[in-house]
């Protein structure tokens, strides 16, 4: 699946037709009753950033997205169908939530969020026909205005849905509120959808895996968070890594003053073929680096060369399906972690490490990051009082690898010219997202529009991509001299 951005995604033209959940009963909805089960810790940051930037009327995109194609010209009452059962299979989908001032908060300007669920027997989606749309760039407007309408975490549906009909083939458009999906949880809906499609069209039942509850998880990940105390190991390991340096940061000029955020741009970038991917892993292996610990071997080079950094220092994304029961379920099974390893031997000459050292010390420093999955970063800020971000609208510098292939359906991604949609928010900081597909691995990266971050950004990362090559070619004693291309950035 590509990660695309809804300005550069060509869109099918023809006959639009909405997914809508009828007008009654989302008025129904606004009266769903209160759930006992709060927001987890994710989705209360999630919910914080929205507010507060809805609050300062800041712009916003917090919605996934997903465009696919489907053989023929869609059965619309089969596709409402099919969406109608996808809801109902996700709990969390069923659920919205209300912010109420809070006095009882120190200042007495806080916020209490409340968790409501809709009754499973009010669900019913209609396809509602929109007119032929003749433009691409009529159907992209039309794709924007309906997601960012459509998907809210405070009201219910959190998601809205479309199809542009051909007869041939036709494209499918959903789109979510983050709150309960994540990245990995847009790849399983593809698949999803196709098999309820085909159940609903075949008037049989789609075999699909049972999948648990996010309110479950939710519930499990305070249970972990409110037994963590400000001397747990996991809390420790948090503020060690939070005293003994800066925050991750881009090691390159931005052109930005402090809490300034500019507009962003985006790029993609081809890393790898099948054959070098695998190329990749392997060359990593024998020194206790995984593909991801790769990846961040090869980042701490440029931070280094071209930033003078003698640590690399950063955010990564892991996953925390650890249990079968979260493996196909929808919802936001994402934490952070921090990891740091050494980019230069101590000593008063800070002798650069190797191309084999760094991969150990990637390896090393990423297992030991992937032992926090389960400690809330928002936890470990309350225990030590200090914010991990500057504000509630802030994101976090974010690295983010995913390996696809492990998704139900994703070899059949291409054929149906599968896209993850998304749409660029204001930024401060870069932001870095690795996919590796069967056919190439690429990169996704955001950045601030600024003239600065316009000639570094890509700088950094036209080395990055020259030092993951040289690592799948085996070349262990990777340095930065005359004979390392100019388009490498050196």
């Amino acid at each position: 699946m590509l990660m695309t951005f809804l300005s550069d995604y060509v869109p099918r033209v023809g006959e639009l037709v909405e997914f809508r959940i009828p007008d009654h009963v989302v008025e129904k909805a606004k009266h769903a009753p209160v759930h006992p089960v709060p927001p987890s810790p994710v989705q209360e940051n999630h919910l914080a950033r929205y507010l507060a930037n809805l609050q300062a009327g800041r712009p916003q995109s917090p919605w996934l997205g997903l465009a696919f194609d489907l053989p023929g010209r869609i059965d619309t009452a089969a596709l409402a169908g099919a969406l109608r059962k996808w809801t109902l299979r996700h709990e969390t989908m069923l659920t919205w939530f209300s912010a109420e001032p809070n006095e009882a908060t120190e200042g007495g300007a806080g916020t209490t969020l409340t968790r409501h669920m809709v009754t499973p027997e009010y669900v019913d989606v209609q396809p509602v026909p929109r007119g032929a749309f003749t433009s691409e760039d009529a159907v992209r407007e039309h794709l924007r205005e309906q997601f960012h309408g459509g998907t809210s975490p405070m009201c219910w549906p959190p998601f809205t849905a479309a199809a542009v009909l051909g007869e041939d083939s036709s494209t499918v458009y959903f789109a979510i509120d983050h709150a309960h999906s994540d990245a990995y949880s847009m790849l399983l809906v593809f698949d999803e959808l196709r098999a309820l499609y085909q159940a609903e069209q075949e008037g049989t039942e789609a075999v699909l895996p049972e999948v648990g509850s996010y309110l479950d998880a939710g519930v499990l990940e305070h249970e972990r968070a409110a037994a963590l105390q400000a001397d747990s190991p996991g809390v420790q390991s948090w503020v060690g890594f939070l005293l003994s340096g800066p925050m991750p940061s881009f090691p390159l000029a931005l052109g930005l003053s402090p809490g300034e955020t500019r507009a962003s741009l985006s790029f993609e970038l081809d890393l790898l073929t099948a054959a070098e991917a695998d190329a990749f892993a392997k060359a990593c292996r024998p020194h206790g680096a995984g593909f991801s610990a790769g990846l961040l071997a090869a980042l701490g080079v440029v931070h280094r060369d071209l930033g003078g950094r003698s640590v690399y220092r950063g955010l990564s994304v892991v996953h925390t399906r650890n249990e079968v029961r979260w493996l196909a379920a929808q919802g936001w099974f994402i934490n952070l972690v921090p990891v740091a390893f050494p980019l230069t031997e101590d000593g008063a000459d800070s002798r650069p490490l190797s191309l084999v050292e760094l991969l150990g010390a990637a390896g090393a420093g990423f297992r030991s990051a992937c032992k926090l999955a389960s400690v809330s970063p928002l936890r470990v800020a309350e225990l030590a009082g200090f914010p991990l971000q500057s504000d509630d609208s802030a994101v976090l510098p974010i690295v983010s690898y995913i390996d696809g292939r492990h998704a139900r359906g994703s070899r059949d991604w291409e054929g149906a010219n599968c896209n993850g949609l998304y749409d660029s928010s204001p930024s401060s900081e870069v932001m870095m997202w690795v996919n590796r597909r069967w056919d190439s691995t690429y990169m996704r990266v955001t950045y601030p529009d600024t003239p600065e971050a316009r000639v570094n950004v890509p700088r950094l990362f036209d080395r990055f991509q020259y030092v993951v090559r040289r690592i799948a070619q085996g070349d262990d004693e990777y340095t930065c001299g005359p004979t390392v291309p100019a388009s490498a950035g050196c």
